[in-house]
């Protein structure tokens, strides 16, 4: 095969992750649709990271973040729901070599109209005054100014990192994120009182004593590293809600079998079962992990391979004003050359 397009290498992941009837249990009929939403914004451009959302308790759907690290230069996405994002675009292409670990992305809701706004994700990293001069160039300064005077105030070991805008949607929260650090980790697993004055010096209340322990036994029982997220609203208060994203730390995908059948995976998903907000279709999601390489030649005829790569890499615990709400499961797809 001369060439692998980054269309073809979309619908393969898809068609992957879909297989051997996944695809009704964990995406209900989304993923055909999600697959064409998706096309558009992998076109020209390095293959992003693609990250499948799907639930996993309550009706299935699949939701995708497309997050890019580069773009070329006078780039510009061809799908509607890119629209406003031309500015951004233009400064983004003059730093991306400037600062690393930096990206942006997209939120790609199978659930919202086809020529609705596209929610935009910024990861800055510890690069917060970026954040200001992305949300200005998205016509959100405001947003930017609420997110880099959160930032000042947040307690140690909590740095944000990123954030999500809602556009289209007057009032929205900021969706703010951030890794918590491994030591601060530790301390909130171990004491629900240190993660209790960790969210009041953020100002978030919406908890109880029940919602505590719940964290601070997901915080010990995560293998990897976990991100937390908050929702900041336009008067610069704090949402109902706080959730973490807790990571497999699983490397290769050969390893997915295993770690969701008796390693720190499987342990998780019992955890989220006996808290009611997953059932078992989480089992069938292990079985769409892969990497396949596939023989390639370049323009001037050289052998090489490109390598599709899909893997599960964290889930989502939520709780809204103290209570659980169903969990939710991230596959990251991704290609290389080889």
């Amino acid at each position: 095969m001369k060439s692998f397009s980054n269309g073809l290498a979309c619908q393969v992941l898809f068609l992957q992750a879909a297989d051997e009837g996944r695809g009704p249990v964990l995406f209900g009929e989304d993923a055909d649709r999600i697959c064409e939403r998706v096309l558009p914004f992998v076109e020209d451009v390095s293959f992003p990271s693609l990250y499948l959302e799907f639930p996993l308790k309550g009706e299935p759907f699949l939701d995708v973040t497309a997050l890019y690290s580069s773009v070329p230069e006078h780039f510009r996405f061809s799908h509607p729901s890119a629209a406003g994002t031309e500015r951004m675009l233009d400064w983004y292409t003059g730093i991306q070599e400037k600062y690393n670990n930096i990206c942006f992305g997209f939120e790609l809701d199978a659930g919202k109209p086809e020529d609705s706004l596209a929610a935009v994700h910024f990861q800055p990293r510890r690069h917060t005054e970026l954040a200001g001069v992305f949300c200005d160039l998205m016509g959100e300064a405001e947003a930017g100014s609420r997110y880099m005077e959160k930032a000042s105030r947040m307690p140690e070991g909590w740095p944000l990192a990123f954030f999500g805008l809602f556009r289209g949607r007057p009032g929205s929260p900021l969706r703010v994120c951030g890794y918590m650090d491994r030591m601060e980790k530790e301390r909130c697993a171990e004491d629900p009182a240190h993660l209790e004055a960790a969210f009041r010096q953020i100002g978030f209340t919406a908890f109880d004593g029940t919602m505590l322990s719940q964290v601070s036994a997901l915080l010990a029982a995560v293998p990897g590293n976990v991100d937390f997220q908050f929702d900041l609203l336009p008067d610069g208060t704090i949402g109902e809600t706080f959730a973490i994203d807790a990571s497999f730390a699983i490397r290769q995908s050969m390893e997915t079998l295993t770690a969701f059948r008796e390693g720190d995976a499987a342990r998780l998903m019992h955890l989220l079962e006996d808290w009611q907000i997953a059932d078992d279709r989480w089992k069938a999601a292990p079985g769409m992990a892969f990497t396949r390489g596939i023989p390639i030649q370049d323009e001037e005829g050289k052998p090489g391979c490109f390598a599709l790569v899909l893997t599960l890499n964290w889930l989502k615990v939520r709780w809204r004003n103290g209570a659980l709400q169903p969990a939710k499961l991230y596959a990251l797809g991704k290609t290389q050359t080889l």
